[in-house]
């Protein structure tokens, strides 16, 4: 019967990561699309002179010459995003709290349940940090008459940044990052499920060896992000700027979560080969 209730737990406790950590993915792409509308219409000098012009002939007939729609339509591009980025605050923020409650259920459940659901939690992480923007970079600069003029808007995503880097030719960088962002957290996340399910099996002892020498790289993929974050940022000046997004906070949690989770694993192998 105890059993069966871990299991209920460890099920609800996946589902509800899995859940709000698709409303994170989904809001982050909702905010992708809106900033890369509200950024390519501050990148059109026809539109931006219109919009000028539309102002001072409002301002010189003292508003009997209407603004155009197209200003309007700007101004609830800009509040959809503050909207959008608030909920998304909320988001990374309701995750956080569901992966923190999960990490102290070791308090009622079984170590192999626990180990359990932890490697679920971290392989949800792991997909959504992959595909989620991490980083978003915004090139402008001030001209006269025109005010401040987007010349260049990007969000990039870990995956996105791999297939970029491979298309203009960097080889190397995409494979690296390929290789230790993306092919060792998968095997590493999906060895700890395999391994957590047949634990009883002579796999164990073998298995146990497999942890501590993977345990060498578990810190690697921070790493390499890290260079990737520095890679992507390294041409802000006065005239750009750069923001962290929600994917690198899923990211860093399944960093974490993995961690904590290979301990849990190890435990459970331990206790197995007695």
């Amino acid at each position: 019967m105890k059993k069966i209730i871990n299991l209920i737990i460890v099920f609800i406790v996946v589902f509800l990561t899995l859940i709000f950590t698709n409303k994170t993915y989904i809001g982050a792409k909702e905010l992708q699309k809106a900033q890369k509308e509200y950024y390519s219409a501050n990148m059109d000098i026809e539109k931006i002179i219109k919009r000028k012009m539309d102002s001072i002939l409002h301002t010189i007939t003292l508003g009997m010459v209407q603004e155009g729609s197209d200003k309007k339509n700007l101004e609830d591009i800009k509040a959809k995003i503050i909207i959008l980025k608030e909920q998304n605050i909320k988001n990374i923020t309701y995750v956080a709290v569901i992966v923190a409650i999960s990490l102290l259920l070791f308090l009622i459940l079984d170590l192999k349940s626990y180990s359990l659901m932890l490697a679920f939690i971290s392989l949800i992480m792991l997909i959504y940090g992959l595909f989620t923007p991490i980083l978003q970079i915004v090139i402008h600069k001030n001209v006269d008459f025109l005010g401040d003029i987007i010349l260049s808007y990007e969000s990039k995503t870990i995956i996105g940044t791999i297939l970029h880097l491979y298309k203009s030719g960097n080889f190397p960088v995409a494979l690296v990052i390929l290789l230790f962002s993306v092919l060792v957290p998968f095997i590493k996340v999906l060895s700890m499920l395999i391994v957590t399910v047949w634990s009883e099996f002579n796999i164990a002892k073998k298995a146990l060896k497999f942890f501590k020498h993977l345990g060498k790289w578990s810190m690697l993929d921070v790493f390499v992000v890290a260079l990737l974050l520095v890679y992507l940022s390294m041409g802000s000046t006065q005239n750009s700027y750069s923001q962290i997004l929600n994917g690198l906070y899923i990211f860093l949690i399944y960093v974490f979560v993995s961690l904590i989770t290979s301990i849990s694993v190890e435990r459970v192998l331990k206790n197995t080969a007695k």
